[in-house]
């Protein structure tokens, strides 16, 4: 009866916790709690059926529980959302075209030669990877939102959702500027027309390839019931 009630309390707690805002405090004691009760239950089902399952595992298994149930309950606190936010305005940090400010267009042409150096079409590139890289942003800056919203009166965590901010929107900034500056040059729409040439061709190759395989596969499947009839009626007869 223990072991059944612990578990089912465990349980409700770790499944009862939706991912909307909560404080330190709360996800600290919570976590606290499932640690204990995890505890408990482990105590529980080695009174139960003793010297059956090593105390290592059940060790291994409460420490388990309660770490997920930390991390997934620090997700939520405001301090949390804002440490994701910033490992994602990392990420984008590491673009050029996202992190730096050209004050001319000669400065950011340039950076794409250099970035995209490799590439047959640059400006298509840079698009295409800024392009990808806006839901990042927006995200990152709902996090910072909400993050805001729920801090309350703790001046401290306000000033780092306003820091954050700030650098959410700059680098929203960056890369807005950067998808604009692309889409003005000369050359834009000359290698924009090459990219959905290349594109088609791809298309008309897989295509053509996936047309060859079904014609094998047919070819294979009938050969394979022409071999199925003439051993039919060798054996048949």
């Amino acid at each position: 009866m223990v072991k059944k009630n612990s578990s089912l309390i465990l349980l409700l707690l770790i499944s009862a916790f939706p991912l909307q805002a909560i404080q330190s405090s709360t996800a600290n004691i919570s976590t606290a709690l499932v640690g204990v009760l995890s505890g408990a239950a482990s105590y529980a089902i080695e009174c139960e059926i003793p010297n059956k399952i090593p105390p290592a595992i059940f060790v291994s298994a409460s420490c388990c529980i309660t770490a997920v149930t930390y991390m997934l309950l620090h997700r939520s606190t405001p301090l949390g959302r804002i440490k994701r936010a910033n490992i994602l305005l990392n990420d984008l940090s590491r673009h050029t075209l996202a992190r730096t400010c050209f004050h001319s267009d000669k400065a950011f042409y340039d950076a794409v030669q250099d970035v995209y150096l490799t590439d047959d079409l640059p400006l298509i590139s840079a698009y295409n990877h800024l392009i990808s890289l806006l839901p990042t942003s927006h995200y990152a800056l709902s996090l910072i939102n909400k993050a805001s919203a729920e801090v309350y009166k703790d001046v401290l965590l306000q000033e780092e959702c306003d820091a954050s901010r700030s650098r959410a929107n700059t680098l929203f900034k960056n890369i807005s500027d950067a998808i604009k500056r692309i889409r003005e040059h000369k050359d834009y729409l000359s290698q924009l027309a090459l990219y959905k040439e290349s594109l088609a061709q791809q298309q008309q190759t897989i295509a053509q390839q996936q047309m060859a395989s079904a014609h094998q596969e047919i070819a294979q499947a009938k050969q394979s019931g022409w071999w199925l009839k003439l051993v039919g009626l060798i054996f048949g007869k």
